[in-house]
């Protein structure tokens, strides 16, 4: 499975200051999602499931740069 991976200047990323600050963002709640986990399964099971909702955020603005963080459209 040979994919194209488009141009990352036509990323929105890339190219739209406002859709990257947002990205960021929504990239620094993830992170922040795990940084401040508990230590038990549940927990961790919790954060993935944000991470998940966060990432599906991320797609809706700009759907190459989530593909880059790990999404996969259902």
């Amino acid at each position: 499975m040979n994919q194209v991976t488009p141009n990352p200047m036509e990323w929105h990323y890339y190219t739209n200051k406002a859709k990257k600050r947002k990205i960021d963002e929504l990239l620094k709640q993830a992170a922040n999602l795990f940084a401040n986990c508990g230590p038990t399964a549940a927990a961790r099971k919790e954060a993935l499931e944000k991470e998940k909702e966060l990432i599906n955020e991320i797609a809706k603005i700009d759907r190459h740069f989530a593909e880059r963080c790990g999404w996969r459209a259902n």
